[in-house]
C-alpha cells in the first residue's frame, strides 16, 4: 500500500488536472483520494465509468455528481471529455493524471481517449504497476496510476465493488453471500429460489459444480458468480 499511494501522490504532483475515475455501479469515492488532491489543489474531473451497466446510462448519477458519464465499451463520453481538456489547454503543455480505486478501467480510458492501445490493461484488478505517460494530442500527456483502496474497506466489499480479484479472496463464499446481501437481484437473475448459502449449493448443482460424491463445490459456485458479478453479465 506504501509504494502504491507514493506513485500515485508522485502522479498527483506531476499532474495540472486528475481525471478522477468511478465505477457508476459502486459511485464511492476514495476518501484517501479526495484528501491527497485537496491537499495539492489540483483541479479536478469526475468521470463516471462503465455507465452502459446501470440505468439510464448514469445521466442521473452524472448530474448529481457533476461528472462526465463515460463507458469504455461504447465510447459513450469520449468527445465531450476530449473537448474539456482541450478547453481547459489553451494550446498549452497539459498534463493530466488518471487517477481512481482498482479496476475502475482507468487503462481502458486512456485507450479509449487515444483511440490507440497506449495503455496496458487487464480485467484484473490492480494490473498497473506504475506511471505510464502517454500522448493524447500535441500538448496534452496522459499519465496512469495505480488503484487505491484504503485499510477500514473489508475485502468483501472490495470484491462486490470490482476493486479485488475474487481469486485474491480468503473467502469467496463469504463474498458471495455479500453480494447477496447487496444485490439481492442477483438471486433473481441467476434463476435461484433459495438464499445464502443454500442458493450457493443450489448454483453449484445447477452448473455442475460438484466436489467428489456429488456434493455442492460452494467455494466454486461462488467464484463463478463473483466471476460473472464483476464482468458486468448479472
Amino acid at each position: 500500500m506504501g509504494e502504491t499511494l507514493i506513485r500515485v501522490s508522485r502522479v498527483i504532483n506531476q499532474s495540472h488536472v486528475l481525471l478522477e475515475v468511478i465505477d457508476a455501479r459502486f459511485p464511492r469515492r476514495s476518501k484517501r483520494l479526495k484528501r491527497m488532491i485537496f491537499h495539492k489543489s489540483k483541479q479536478l474531473i469526475l468521470v463516471i465509468n462503465k455507465v452502459d451497466l446501470v440505468k439510464d446510462n448514469g445521466e442521473e448519477l452524472a448530474k448529481k455528481m457533476n461528472g462526465f458519464a463515460f463507458s469504455t465499451k461504447t465510447k459513450r463520453g469520449k468527445r465531450k471529455l476530449l473537448r474539456k481538456l482541450e478547453e481547459i489547454s489553451e494550446g498549452e503543455l497539459l498534463r493530466v493524471g488518471v487517477i481512481g480505486r482498482p479496476n475502475v478501467r482507468k487503462s481502458s480510458i486512456i485507450n479509449v481517449l487515444t483511440g490507440r492501445g497506449s495503455a496496458r490493461t487487464s480485467a484484473s484488478a490492480g494490473y498497473t504497476k506504475g506511471e505510464q505517460w502517454v500522448r493524447l494530442s500535441s500538448n496534452i500527456l496522459l499519465i496512469d496510476s495505480p488503484g487505491v483502496i484504503t485499510w477500514d474497506e473489508s475485502e468483501d466489499d472490495l470484491i462486490v465493488e470490482d476493486a479485488l480479484s475474487i481469486d485474491k479472496s480468503s473467502d469467496p463464499i463469504s463474498a458471495a453471500l455479500r453480494l447477496f446481501e447487496i444485490h439481492p437481484q442477483v438471486l433473481g437473475k441467476l434463476e435461484l429460489t433459495k438464499k445464502g448459502e443454500e442458493a450457493l449449493e443450489e448454483f453449484a448443482v445447477k452448473t455442475g459444480k460438484l466436489k467428489k460424491g456429488g456434493l455442492p463445490n460452494t467455494p466454486e459456485a461462488a467464484k463463478m458468480i463473483i466471476r460473472r458479478w464483476q464482468r458486468g453479465e448479472l
